[in-house]
């Protein structure tokens, strides 16, 4: 499996703070443990609380295309869903396109998310984040749930089936990128405001907060102005 495009970017714009390399191999690496126990997981998602960010995977063009040619009985075009659901008519580039994932539950299901599972990722008796997988048919992750929960270091008995068949945490990982970027730009404004005014970053922080709701911005619109402003 391979990551979005938008995962590469969030990853790459942790670094220096994070091993992105270490943490970019430990997505694929247990994606591909997943896709090895249920091959019909076309994608992945991992939700980090203490990043505040959302990963996501998705199985190749020739996963796909494998897995979709195996549907097909001999005879029948490529193209052509096998059985009697017509839904399940869908190219590879249908799959993978971003604007298919933004639909509505009945709109993605038709093209090819048919089950989800979901678990929570425990560190004692806190849920520090969460993992989603994505199925294309109604029973890939049927008496599979502990072998995938052990992959993800996740807790089993609070799997969730086809809670996501939008697949919304795609659309949540497109935008870890520039949250990331959001964020930094607020940690350059706010130092920039502590140095100013020789205070401390918390302090800082507050006023930033506070002239942001006087002049009717967000924080990090008013961030942007106060870099611009810096900027050489």
């Amino acid at each position: 499996m391979q990551p979005i495009r938008a995962t590469v970017d969030a990853i790459n714009e942790l670094d220096p703070f994070v091993d992105d390399t270490d943490l970019m191999e430990k997505l694929t690496t247990r994606a591909n443990q997943a896709h090895a126990i249920v091959p019909e997981c076309i994608g992945v998602s991992v939700e980090s609380r203490e990043m505040g960010l959302t990963f996501t995977l998705v199985a190749t063009s020739d996963e796909i295309a494998t897995l979709h040619a195996a549907q097909c009985p001999a005879g029948k075009p490529h193209g052509q869903a096998s059985g009697t659901d017509p839904r399940f008519a869908a190219t590879v580039e249908d799959v993978l396109t971003e604007s298919a994932w933004r639909s509505a539950s009945q709109a993605s299901a038709a093209i090819g998310i048919r089950c989800t599972l979901s678990f929570p990722i425990m560190e004692g008796e806190n849920a520090v984040g969460s993992v989603h997988l994505y199925g294309c048919s109604e029973d890939a992750f049927a008496g599979r749930h502990a072998a995938l929960a052990e992959v993800f270091r996740a807790w089993a008995p609070g799997a969730v089936t086809n809670a996501d068949l939008s697949f919304s945490t795609r659309a949540m990982a497109e935008q870890a990128p520039q949250l990331l970027r959001d964020e930094g730009k607020v940690a350059v404004a706010t130092g920039i405001l502590a140095a100013f005014n020789g205070t401390d970053v918390e302090e800082a922080q507050g006023r930033l907060e506070e002239a942001s709701h006087r002049a009717g911005l967000t924080v990090n619109q008013l961030a942007e102005i106060i870099v611009g402003l810096r900027a050489p």
